[in-house]
């Protein structure tokens, strides 16, 4: 008689892997902790290839401030003698009678202060505060992506106020006879809105790509000055309502795209029917 066995099977437990021992495998990647980034790596604009930057866009910038003064000084900027856009829209009409102040003056310093002073004082005080490294390399990176939207801004206005020579309100609405001068028909777009707003979007760009923790702020306080600017300059009857909301969208897209291109973050390239801007924002 033959007797059949059957053994069972054993399932033991597997031992647990020791997490301490080494890969076995030479190219397995070993974890390593990740460091943050240096804060200078993150924000500035002359760097690696295009360390000759900061040459460049300083002779850029002391051209165009070079060409300023001496506009200025010579009294050699291009103004209108008539009015090519005499018309005022309703919207234009409406706003302006609510707004304007009894003491047009008054309204006319105020702005000029709020756009030409407390702007800039603002803005450019938080930005240089913005790091404890007050080294001139740093200052100079930080601060001249500002500067220079500001020279180009100011070129933009010259020659936009200048080809659409539109009449001031005052002027428009004289009940007698007034003295023309070269700002009697520059009222397109408005000076003090785009100046305000190219300084706080520049300051703030700047902060948002150092990560400065004063970021929210020059957003904050520079759009309110603006803003109060914008209301002070139709209480004066200097501007009407599209010419404060145009100069500020100017102002404002030019102080986005300016240090971006100093950046190299975006570019102006050419296209079929002219330019273009392409990168990412």
């Amino acid at each position: 008689m033959m007797l059949l066995t059957c053994a069972t099977p054993s399932f033991a437990t597997p031992a647990k892997p020791d997490l301490t021992e080494e890969p076995k495998h030479p190219t397995d990647p070993v974890p390593t902790k990740k460091t943050a980034t240096p804060l200078e790596v993150k924000g500035p604009w002359y760097t690696g290839p295009y360390a000759k930057n900061r040459l460049e866009n300083l002779a850029f910038t002391g051209a165009i401030g070079t060409y300023l003064l001496a506009a200025s000084v010579f009294n050699i900027t291009p103004s209108a003698t008539s009015c090519s856009w005499c018309s005022v829209p309703g919207i234009d009409a409406g706003v302006r009678h609510q707004l304007l102040w009894n003491n047009t003056g008054l309204a006319d310093t105020l702005s000029t202060y709020d756009a030409y002073l407390a702007a800039p004082l603002v803005g450019f005080s938080l930005l240089v505060l913005s790091d404890s490294d007050a080294s001139p390399t740093r200052l100079i990176d930080d601060v001249l992506p500002v500067v220079e939207t500001v020279a180009v801004v100011q070129i933009l206005t010259q020659f936009g106020k200048y080809a659409f020579a539109r009449e001031r309100p005052y002027a428009h609405y004289a009940t007698g006879n007034i003295t023309v001068d070269s700002n009697t028909y520059s009222s397109f777009w408005s000076g003090h809105s785009v100046f305000g707003f190219a300084i706080t979007s520049a300051a703030g760009t700047v902060c948002h790509f150092r990560h400065y923790w004063t970021e929210p702020y020059v957003w904050a306080a520079g759009i309110t000055l603006s803003l109060s600017t914008e209301y002070l300059r139709m209480a004066a009857d200097k501007h009407y309502l599209t010419d404060v909301v145009s100069g500020g969208l100017i102002g404002l897209a030019t102080g986005l795209l300016i240090p971006r291109l100093m950046q190299r973050a975006v570019k102006i390239v050419p296209v079929k029917d002219g330019l273009a801007v392409a990168g990412s924002f």
